[in-house]
């Protein structure tokens, strides 16, 4: 399974044009935030944010969160934040009598499980250059449902190329790696396939990983890591 860290964006707000310093001498307030920002429904996310004076120190002043939207669960104190219903979720952050600017989540659907749908290994005729659909379902919630707009990662892992021209099979939209979004099914449409390159020798098989991963960090979700192992029969 792969882990992917996510990003993290630092937006710097800087005082009003008609203040040099606030109340307290803060002068900035640096808001950390995930790249992009997104939390799930249910996921909590710390932020974290700096207020510094005019000359760049930084100040230990308590900073107040406050959230503008029902889809987001705001703790004042901490800046823990927690996703409650899909959509659009603002907050700010005021260190002393200085606001921030708005900071705007997506608060995306839940994923509970990947489901790897069809044969988990098939074999490509000698005829053929193409497989059949790499397939996965993703739902989440109580009872389940699919659950559309989240990125799958699909992944060659074997065989290794050493670089490009080395590559005999790859999928067809190019490349080692698709990230095909999950429609109203849950699943990509079309899913990936891959292919033998034309004029080079195919590998015996090719393994391909998937993983579903949340937002802002918050690891793989459940049934990530299931791989489909595709034959190639020789011409």
């Amino acid at each position: 399974m792969i882990r992917r860290p996510a990003l993290i964006a630092a937006i710097t707000l800087a005082a009003c044009a008609d203040l040099t310093e606030s109340e307290g001498g803060v002068g900035s307030l640096t808001v950390f935030v995930p790249s992009p920002a997104e939390i799930e429904v249910d996921q909590t996310v710390q932020l974290q944010a700096v207020a510094r004076s005019g000359s760049g120190d930084s100040l230990d002043v308590p900073v107040v969160w406050l959230g503008l939207d029902s889809t987001l669960a705001v703790d004042s104190t901490s800046g823990l934040i927690t996703g409650r219903v899909t959509g659009s979720g603002r907050l700010v952050a005021r260190a002393a009598d200085f606001y921030s600017e708005i900071v705007t989540f997506t608060v995306l659907a839940r994923v509970d499980t990947v489901i790897q749908v069809g044969a988990d290994t098939q074999t490509v005729a000698a005829a053929d250059s193409l497989s059949t659909e790499l397939t996965v379902r993703l739902e989440g919630g109580s009872p389940a449902a699919p659950v559309s707009g989240r990125r799958i990662v699909y992944d060659i892992v074997a065989p290794v190329f050493a670089d490009t021209a080395a590559r005999t099979v790859e999928f067809q939209s190019g490349g080692l790696q698709a990230r095909p979004s999950s429609t109203t099914t849950g699943s990509p449409q079309p899913a990936p396939v891959l292919r033998r390159i034309a004029g080079r020798t195919a590998p015996d098989s090719a393994v391909v990983v998937v993983n579903v991963y949340r937002p802002a960090g918050g690891g793989a979700v459940p049934g990530s890591g299931q791989q489909f192992i595709v034959r190639f029969a020789t011409p």
